[in-house]
């Protein structure tokens, strides 16, 4: 184990929360209350229609758009691809926000692991997302109140990979960043970005993906994310 280890960053999106997941059952919930929309319209293409939208609001997140005018915009193109009346996107971007209010579909393993880490390390967040639905994603889950700290870039103005993001949350806890592993998702967002930070790393790669940056190897990585506990003796 790293000597030293005082505190335990996360990412949130598909590393504690299966986003992917709750969005198909999001689109469910979504496909029943407007039934005189979508009808006759399989699931399955409706559902492939919203991953489609979403993977280009993330685009325009990443390049600094508002939430405001990421969500309106892709609920404005997923019914665009379906060919269906625009006019019903405001109702659809308000039940996709609030259904995070009871969906909570977490990683397998994600509440326990916080709950063990939380015995021995301060834990935290830095995430590229927004208030409303992250700190809910967190609560859903269970585990909102086992975090120190919670550094999201639709409050403090700063994404990932930039390393201030990272500092902001090593100051928050008051360790310094050789203190600090993050666990993470992302090779080029999380891994990188902490790694610029001067924080150690933990890749969570579930689908076994290769990484580019031969110069940039994370310290850890793990397929499930109980492995973690096995790393740093938490079992």
């Amino acid at each position: 184990m790293i000597n030293n280890l005082r505190a335990i960053l996360f990412d949130i999106d598909d590393t504690l929360f299966d986003r992917k997941r709750a969005q198909r059952e999001i689109i469910h919930l979504i496909v029943k209350e407007f039934s005189n929309i979508f009808s006759g319209i399989d699931e399955e293409n409706i559902t492939n229609a919203f991953f489609e939208s979403d993977l280009l609001a993330i685009q325009e997140f990443n390049e600094g758009s508002s939430a405001k005018v990421v969500r309106n915009r892709r609920s404005h193109r997923f019914l665009k691809i379906l060919g269906l009346d625009e006019e019903f996107a405001e109702g659809i971007t308000t039940m996709y926000i609030k259904s995070y209010y009871i969906i909570g579909k977490q990683i397998k393993g994600a509440k326990i692991v916080i709950e063990n880490l939380a015995r021995k390390f301060q834990l935290g967040i830095v995430s590229n997302g927004f208030p409303d639905v992250q700190y809910q994603k967190l609560k859903t889950i269970g585990i909102r109140h086992l975090f120190h700290c919670i550094v999201l870039s639709g409050e403090v103005c700063i994404m990932k990979p930039a390393p201030e993001i990272f500092w902001m949350a090593n100051n928050s806890l008051g360790k310094e960043p050789e203190e600090c592993l993050y666990v993470g998702d992302s090779y080029n967002i999380d891994i990188i970005g902490a790694k610029k930070a001067g924080m150690h790393t933990c890749w969570f790669n579930p689908d076994g993906l290769h990484h580019l940056d031969i110069n940039t190897k994370p310290d850890y990585e793990v397929k499930k994310l109980n492995e973690i506990l096995q790393i740093l003796d938490c079992v």
